[in-house]
């Protein structure tokens, strides 16, 4: 069975909430500070009386313990409904560990302020609680980076240690967990990596030598050498593995301008199946993965990669037949998702491959701009979906987000419409569309009756005159008619609706008054 690898794809990450006992904050600097671990100093010894008696300096397991740069961070998220797009959600909250990286910034997961309404830092034993904004957040990456909303809240971070930045771990590398127990109690687990997961970038996947205790994991540091080397994502209690974003992709969160991970841009199968290699005249031994698609606008294309080439070998790491390769730091693991963690944006990736039985080595200059430029592309998180109630008929633009939601909805099975849309892009693109409109719905109203079988369809036209994006849309069904009827095109039978603008306005008001207060949200 042929397998189809995509370079797009997501990663949820569940989130757990906590609340951590009461107990009083940690002091900076006191004369004889108080310290939840037990240490033992030899007597001091007294300064001659004519030198004043300097500080004395907080005990260095203080100073080291990575539990007292932790912060909480709690969230009220609320998305839209993408099928009913002027609504929201029922509110759910969410909670994660965060980590003060000193000046005002808290590094945490990203899905903890997905769709967030509402985030708040506040310090383990809950003495205090402040507003939070979000300085930069990268769904990919599955990162946040947050501050006080308030500047003068900025004293919050006077009780937290800075944690610096520490190298990236590589399989086998040993660290160490730290956490905390009913919010006050420092706690150290040994950590092991030892291999790669996730399925957007490549994850350690590390291994515990006790389970970890009850309480919040999630954004939890691991830390070598009093260094953050990863931040961990999702814990699983029975294997003792969790889950960790790689200090390399942390310092690429921090540092990069534009958010995300590269995106190549090319539609690949592996070559496991012998019949299919047969089929393409390979080698019965052949390696690799084939490139049955390359999107316009890509970087792949931009690279000269062509459908037909066969990838054998990426950073001259060379592939199996599932098209995995051994990279040093992660193991053995797909070459879909190494190929977007490997790389910063605007850096150069070598690609080895196989044109028609000749070995060729292009250079990749990674980017975004198969995201940019595609035709279904992404709803951005916590933004309102756009759309158009027009006298009972909803349109949208189709998102590759909504695509999912409906799929989602229907089993994982777009209506055939869709499936159709998604196969002819190319034919979309010369006929002109950059951004196709669907009716995703239709209200039972004076205006629609006997319209709602044309639901999951792609509006073609408006009296004639083609919708090649969401925005040509308020124009054309604004433009007035002679006679007062509006004519639809569709993929659809029956094809072609006549609606008349009298009903529709009617409708509009209608709904403005008692349900749908906003028809258009278009920017």
């Amino acid at each position: 069975m042929i397998r189809t690898l995509t370079i797009l794809s997501l990663l949820t990450v569940g989130l757990s909430a906590c609340k951590p006992t009461v107990r009083t904050s940690y002091k900076k600097a006191p004369a004889a500070p108080e310290t939840p671990v037990a240490v033992e100093t030899p007597p001091a010894v007294q300064p001659p009386a004519e030198q004043p008696a300097a500080p004395e300096p907080l005990p260095a397991v203080v100073q080291q313990e990575p539990a007292h740069s932790l912060l909480v961070v709690n969230a009220t998220l609320q998305k839209y409904n993408s099928l009913r797009p002027w609504e929201k959600e029922t509110p759910r909250r969410a909670s994660a560990l965060g980590v003060y990286m000193g000046e005002g910034r808290v590094l945490t997961v990203g899905r903890v302020v997905e769709n967030a309404t509402y985030v708040e830092l506040l310090l383990p034993d809950e003495s205090r609680t402040v507003p939070a904004r979000v300085l930069r957040y990268d769904e990919d990456m599955n990162l946040a980076l947050l501050t006080v909303a308030n500047e003068d809240d900025v004293s919050l971070f006077d009780t937290r240690t800075p944690l610096p930045l520490g190298e990236a771990m590589s399989r086998g590398d040993a660290a160490t967990y730290a956490g905390l127990i009913n919010g006050v109690e420092p706690v150290h687990v040994e950590l092991q990596a030892e291999n790669a997961g996730g399925d957007k970038v490549p994850l350690m996947v590390m291994r515990a030598a006790r389970p970890l205790p009850d309480g919040q994991t999630t954004g939890s540091p691991v830390v070598r050498d009093g260094k953050l080397s990863g931040l961990g994502v999702s814990y699983r209690k029975q294997e003792h593995l969790m889950q960790v974003v790689n200090a390399e992709l942390i310092q690429r969160f921090l540092t990069q301008e534009q958010a995300g991970v590269p995106v190549l841009g090319m539609v690949y199968t592996p070559l496991d199946d012998p019949q299919f290699r047969k089929y393409l005249k390979l080698d019965a031994e052949a390696n690799g993965l084939y490139i049955s698609k390359v999107l316009p606008g890509s970087a792949a294309e931009a690279a000269g990669l062509k459908v037909g080439d066969v990838v054998t070998a990426v950073e001259n790491m060379p592939l199996d037949n599932q098209g995995r390769c051994n990279h040093p730091r992660y193991g053995l693991h797909s070459a879909s998702v190494l190929l977007r963690g490997m790389k910063d944006m605007g850096q150069e990736l070598t690609l080895s491959v196989s044109r028609a039985g000749e070995p060729l080595q292009l250079q990749v200059r990674v980017n975004r701009d198969a995201v940019d430029n595609a035709l279904f592309r992404p709803q951005k998180p916590g933004v309102q979906p756009r759309y158009i109630m027009w006298g009972g008929m909803l349109f949208q633009p189709l998102t590759s987000t909504l695509m999912t939601e409906i799929g989602n909805g229907r089993n994982g099975v777009l209506p055939l419409e869709f499936q159709m849309l998604e196969q002819g892009q190319d034919a979309l693109r010369e006929a002109g569309c950059t951004e196709p409109v669907a009716l995703t719905g239709v209200l039972s109203t004076v205006a629609t009756q006997g319209y709602d079988e044309l639901t999951s369809s792609r509006l073609i036209a408006v009296n004639g005159k083609p919708v090649r994006e969401f925005a040509d849309l308020p124009a054309l069904l604004d433009e007035p008619t002679e006679n007062g009827l509006i004519k639809l095109e569709f993929n659809k039978a029956p094809y072609a609706v006549y609606v008349e603008r009298a009903a529709v306005d009617a409708v509009n008001e209608q709904l403005q008054q008692s349900a749908i207060p906003r028809l258009r949200v278009v920017e």
